[in-house]
């Protein structure tokens, strides 16, 4: 489905240029890449600015409290648990998604289902803010990157993001075309148990790309 029509329709709204390629030359997987948050059409966006040999071994943590409909059905109408259910499913089809709890009890099995993803050589993509943007601005990094960083030992690749909030933003039903860069920066690799520092030492090279 990616190289079909997902990366096409991306390619057709967001025009990319692509920055720091050569921190990815030499690096050997897997990674996490970390990318602040700005559309929907953020996902598309990166796998087709990254090569190849990095697009195909994605998996992509998903906030699961986007989908409450979905695992918590009880609490919500017919109508809604069948649109996110849906969603749920679609992404996890055709971008390798999971869902990453923010806030509840589960993160430890995540971080172990994180660790076999790893161990099978494929990376994470990751969007540390938790949510997307409203006008552009990067918002606090959540203390998770900093732990999957360091309890996991891989390293961390600062991914930057501009211009998709004006192609896709979250209050719009369409997306505008319009020009998008994606910049890559060098790898991290963090260390300590001090999470949120760790978080803001990520945010602070993707603030800086």
């Amino acid at each position: 489905s990616l190289p079909t029509w997902i990366l096409a329709m991306a390619r057709l709204f967001a025009w990319i240029r692509v920055d720091g390629l050569e921190h990815l030359r030499e690096l050997r997987g897997p990674v996490v890449f970390a990318a602040n948050h700005q559309s929907h059409l953020d996902t598309p966006a990166i796998l087709a600015a990254l090569p190849a040999r990095w697009r195909y071994h994605v998996a992509v943590a998903m906030a699961k409290e986007f989908f409450k409909a979905h695992f918590f059905p009880a609490q919500f109408g017919w109508r809604a648990r069948v649109t996110n259910r849906l969603n749920y499913y679609l992404a996890a089809l055709f971008f390798n998604a999971f869902p990453l709890p923010q806030r509840e009890a589960g993160a430890r099995h995540t971080l172990r289902y994180i660790g076999e993803l790893f161990g099978e050589g494929t990376s994470l993509l990751i969007y540390p803010e938790g949510k997307r943007t409203m006008a552009g601005e990067i918002q606090p990094f959540r203390a998770g990157i900093g732990m999957i960083g360091a309890r996991l030992g891989v390293p961390v690749v600062p991914v930057r993001l501009e211009g998709l909030d004006r192609v896709l933003h979250q209050q719009w039903k369409m997306a505008r075309p319009g020009r998008v860069r994606v910049a890559f920066g060098a790898p991290l690799r963090l260390d300590g148990e001090d999470y949120e520092a760790l978080a803001r030492q990520v945010e602070r090279a993707v603030r800086e790309l």
